[in-house]
């Protein structure tokens, strides 16, 4: 991906929310391997934590803007709180990288940032964001915006309707002055 120089999967798999999940490149590219034992995929696209991962950024000595579980949704309902707690750590202490988590599990990325950063925001190098693909998810925007982030960022994508009026203000960019899409 262009917008990115790393990927970072802690967690793997996921389940459909609406249906922008209908066109998941991760879930085409997993279930391909369904099956092939010894394959990180061997279980297609089920939800899966992989914790020797959990600490990969720290090795990366050379700053990267890292997309974190591209193959997955780090806020999916069946991910632990101590679990998301341990990625955040990893993203706290190897503070040289930029992650960029993106969700289409909005709600409860605003619950998970007021509970682990009570009145305060995310560090500015955690940038998060979610996904919206039509109108009906635009609520997405409205939990982002409500956010403890210090960077927040949209990705309009797989767009398969209208999304109608969008407004932006409130959606920050680390380009002063500038709204980051994706």
């Amino acid at each position: 991906m262009e917008w990115t120089d790393s990927t970072w999967n802690p967690v793997t798999g996921c389940s459909k929310v609406s249906a922008g999940c209908d066109f998941c490149y991760a879930e085409r590219f997993s279930e391909r391997f369904r099956g092939v034992k010894g394959h990180p995929f061997e279980h297609g696209f089920d939800l899966t934590l992989r914790p020797t991962r959990l600490t990969q950024p720290l090795q990366w000595r050379q700053p990267r803007r890292i997309f974190v579980n591209s193959m997955s949704d780090l806020f999916h309902k069946k991910v632990p709180k101590d679990f998301i707690d341990a990625v955040f750590d990893t993203m706290e202490k190897a503070n040289w990288h930029t992650y960029q988590v993106l969700t289409k599990r909005s709600s409860l990325l605003a619950r998970y940032l007021k509970r682990r950063y009570g009145a305060g925001l995310a560090p500015n190098h955690i940038w998060l964001g979610v996904s919206i693909e039509d109108r009906e998810n635009t609520v997405r925007l409205k939990h982002l915006k409500e956010a403890q982030a210090s960077v927040k960022f949209v990705s309009f994508e797989p767009l398969i309707g209208s999304v109608g009026q969008i407004d932006l203000k409130g959606i920050q960019s680390p380009v002063k002055n500038r709204t980051l899409l994706i």
